[in-house]
């Protein structure tokens, strides 16, 4: 037993030598987390690998920031990608960069991203400084960010160690991405940049003029507002990745200052009016259209004091703050169009939803609140890309029933309401077209004039809901004798008329017979007294008539003949059929 108890202690001790060798090792292996070789290259971001120090307030220079390090006054640093905030004092960061071969090895700084004011880079190779350069936005004699990809310096490093000093300084979001690139992985990460950009760029440009070719069509106010809407993230993307500012406007250093900051105000309020067209809010909400209006005005005033004023900092907190609220308000309003079962409403809720994601999340990583990664620093592309998906089905939902809408319209233009039949103007519409071709091949066309008799006494002795049922059952029996080709239609009143293609006067003398007949055997359905319909007919053939109008006027003149000879008979030409005719 005694044995067993001598071992167990033996175990303990060595657990605890080896938890106090961890311990003691921990230190050292920090005070190398600033150690990076340079001949086993990776293309992600060396946050990890860098030490921090950040001024407190006058500037540093290069020989008090070496002798700093030597003294251990820097921290590493625990993200990817360090990101100190928005209006920090600047920060330095050091890497200690190891050639172990004999030859120079080429290579690639990123480092930061565009819109940093100054950005110096200093290389220091046996306590020599090799190499400083200074970037960055606010000098035309600073280095220009490459597009898409920050600031990129290029040096041969020498065999043994080079110490690598940055400092930044800016009072926007301060993030210091760094990465270390041979050239053919410099050239890779550039194009993959350039190719994604492109079809970024490429989807939302074609947005952009579907929505604004939509509008010349329509003038529904929303497509214009969504095509300024996806113009503004166009033109916010190109100024923060650096486009615009080596593209657009490489002389313009005041505004390079502060466009990236307008131009997220104005893609915020720029959205929030596309909402507010969209949904219809003027109509159905006008006090919250108000509100919507009264807070994109107060924001547009305080960014223009803080501008004029040149208070950056300040102008990126309100712009970033503005962006926050402006993405929740995007989410408030989707959610309420659904609740209220608007037409395009659960569309516009999930596309509010991507785009508050994608946008909440890559300004929080801006912000620093949120680790960066490529992922969070790009959320914003991806989730307005899915954003304008949506909203492109949802103009396609909304294009396809304003269609429906002006076809039912146009639809009930042409129907008469109380019997379901084309009316007058419908039924000329498309006569014409029968008439002009059966009189350009030479072939038969007849039609036929019916009017109810002794109508106005059916309405008298029982009343216009009667009378409305008398109409729809004639019509109903008119409807039915139809043939296809046949047109028939409410000619007005209690007049109908049905247009016959390839038919000759005898044979439609008979259909009219036929539906005379059928008129005086069927008494209007659930009537408590029986109600008999009656009918005359008046027919004409095309013959020698050289208009429609001709025609229908002789067939008119049939009817009035018919109607004087004792009514509920056919009357033609040729023929007049009448209950007494064997």
């Amino acid at each position: 037993m005694a044995t067993h108890t001598n071992t167990m202690h033996t175990a303990y001790a060595r657990t605890f030598c080896m938890l106090v060798v961890l311990c003691l090792l921990l230190p050292a292996s920090l005070a190398r987390a600033d150690q990076y070789r340079l001949d086993t290259p990776t293309s992600q971001p060396l946050g990890k690998h860098l030490l921090l120090l950040q001024e407190s307030s006058e500037p540093l220079s290069i020989n008090q920031v070496r002798q700093l390090s030597r003294d251990g006054a820097f921290r590493p640093s625990h993200a990817d990608v360090p990101s100190m905030g928005i209006g920090t004092q600047p920060v330095w960061a050091t890497l200690t960069l190891d050639n172990p071969g004999t030859v120079a090895l080429p290579r690639r700084l990123m480092i930061g991203t565009s819109w940093i004011d100054r950005l110096d880079l200093y290389l220091v190779h046996n306590g020599r400084i090799v190499l400083h350069q200074t970037a960055g936005d606010s000098s035309a004699l600073f280095m220009r960010p490459t597009p898409g990809m920050g600031y990129v310096f290029g040096h041969d490093f020498g065999p043994g160690r080079t110490e690598l000093f940055i400092r930044a300084d800016t009072p926007d979001p301060l993030l210091l991405p760094l990465r270390i690139l041979t050239p053919d992985q410099a050239t890779r990460h550039a194009l993959r940049q350039h190719y994604g950009y492109g079809m970024i760029y490429g989807f939302l440009l074609a947005l952009v003029a579907y929505n604004a070719m939509l509008y010349l069509g329509l003038r529904q106010r929303s497509h214009r507002d969504y095509s300024i809407y996806l113009g503004l993230f166009i033109l916010m993307n190109l100024a923060y990745t650096g486009h615009g500012y080596v593209w657009l406007w490489p002389e313009w250093q005041g505004l390079q200052r502060y466009v990236i900051l307008v131009l997220m105000v104005a893609f915020a309020c720029s959205g929030l009016r596309f909402a507010s067209d969209f949904l219809e809010l003027p109509r159905h909400a006008p006090r919250r259209a108000q509100q919507l209006r009264s807070i994109c005005l107060a924001i547009c005033t305080l960014m223009a004091i803080t501008i004029a004023l040149g208070l950056q900092r300040e102008a990126a907190l309100l712009s970033f703050s503005f962006t926050l609220v402006f993405t929740n308000s995007m989410v408030l309003l989707g959610w309420e169009s659904a609740r209220h079962k608007h037409a395009a409403g659960y569309y516009f809720l999930a596309a509010a939803c991507s785009g508050m994601a994608g946008t909440l999340i890559t300004t929080l990583t801006v912000w620093g609140w949120i680790p960066y990664s490529e992922a969070t620093f790009h959320a914003v592309e991806l989730g307005l890309l899915t954003e304008a998906t949506l909203l492109a089905l949802a103009v396609a939902y909304l294009v396809r029933q304003h269609d429906k809408a002006r076809a039912k319209a146009e639809e009930l233009a042409r129907i008469d309401p109380l019997t379901g039949l084309l009316n007058r103007r419908a039924f000329m519409e498309q006569a014409e077209g029968l008439w002009n071709t059966a009189r350009r091949h030479q072939r038969p066309l007849a039609l036929i004039i019916l009017d109810l008799d002794h109508f106005k006494a059916i309405n008298d002795a029982h009343g216009h809901s009667t009378g409305d049922a008398a109409l729809r059952a004639a019509a109903s029996l008119v409807n039915n004798a139809c043939r296809r080709g046949d047109i028939a239609a409410r000619w007005g009143g209690e007049e109908f008329i049905l247009l016959l293609p390839e038919t000759i006067l005898s044979e439609a003398q008979a259909m009219a017979e036929r539906l005379r007949a059928e008129f005086a055997s069927r008494p209007l359905e659930n009537m408590t007294d029986p109600v008999w319909l009656r009918a005359s007919f008046g027919v004409a053939a095309r013959d020698a008539h050289y208009t429609l109008e001709e025609l229908i006027n002789e067939a008119d003149t049939w009817l009035y003949r018919a109607k004087q000879g004792g009514r509920d008979q056919v009357c033609s030409l040729d023929t007049v059929f009448s209950p007494s005719a064997g």
